[in-house]
């Protein structure tokens, strides 16, 4: 497994004053990566076989790219966070698995051509800009290749979402501006030729926490821990635990799953 590699180092959202460096710890620790369920969905639809090559974009601290490589993939991880790709490689040696990490803009991958089976991407495609990316995932992609765009949200209706919410949005009150989101859209905006659509699933699944895990999923999101001074982080997480007591020590979150999945025409 090689180290990080520094090229055209970027925020993964320029402009946003987002610093996923600061957040990297609890994001490795807390954030849930997807049930077994969608990698095996994944696998039938051509995605995560042993021996394909696979770029996972914004890959943060291995979500996609780990279960791959777990798979038999050879995969390589890229990502404009350093603090990211640390935890990613942190977890890949602990368990023996070889990943090769680059430090880089998505937009700007200096890869070789017609060199991946797919391209995924989970939970930052909105972060790219578009008219960059689109032409550099069809220049990486083999002919008839794949590209993955896949988000793991919470249910905003969950009754334990619905106070962490409310909270999120008196400290970040940005939080409730949302635009629309085309990835609940069954043909997203961004489609567009050489690429066609293969599929578009979506469905609800319940993932378990502790109250701590719960915490910490909160605190590694861009609202809170990539967005406000760590005096700040720490005020709200303690605001956070008293707000979830009524809960218990261990409750269900519902989660909302989507991934489209287009093929490269050419």
């Amino acid at each position: 497994m090689s180290t990080a590699t520094t090229a055209n180092p970027a925020s993964i959202a320029p402009g946003a004053g987002l610093n996923w460096n600061a957040t990297s710890k609890d994001y490795a620790a807390f954030r849930p990566t997807y049930p077994p369920s969608y990698f095996s969905l994944l696998q039938q639809l051509g995605i995560g076989r042993k021996g394909q090559n696979i770029l996972d974009l914004g890959a943060g601290t291995g979500a996609l790219a780990l279960p791959f490589a777990r798979q038999g993939a050879s995969v390589v991880a890229l990502d404009a966070s350093v603090g990211q790709l640390e935890q990613l490689e942190l977890k890949a040696s602990q368990e023996g698995i070889g990943i090769r990490t680059l430090h880089r803009r998505a937009e700007e991958t200096g890869l070789p051509a017609d060199n991946f089976d797919a391209i995924t991407a989970s939970m930052c495609w909105g972060y790219f800009d578009r008219n960059e990316i689109l032409p550099e995932v069809d220049r990486l992609l083999k002919p008839k290749g794949l590209l993955l765009v896949s988000a793991l949200i919470w249910d905003h209706d969950d009754p334990v979402s619905r106070v962490t919410d409310s909270l999120v949005a008196r400290y970040n009150p940005a939080s409730v501006r949302r635009a629309h989101d085309d990835r609940f859209d069954p043909v997203p905006g961004w489609l567009q030729d050489p690429f066609r659509l293969r599929g578009y699933l979506a469905w609800n699944e319940p993932i378990s926490f502790t109250a701590e895990a719960w915490r910490g999923r909160i605190r590694a999101s861009k609202w809170i821990g990539a967005a406000l001074h760590p005096d700040i982080v720490t005020q709200f997480d303690q605001e956070h635990a008293l707000a979830l007591a009524p809960f218990g020590e261990r409750f269900e979150v519902s989660h909302r799953i989507t991934l489209h999945i287009a093929e490269r025409t050419r």
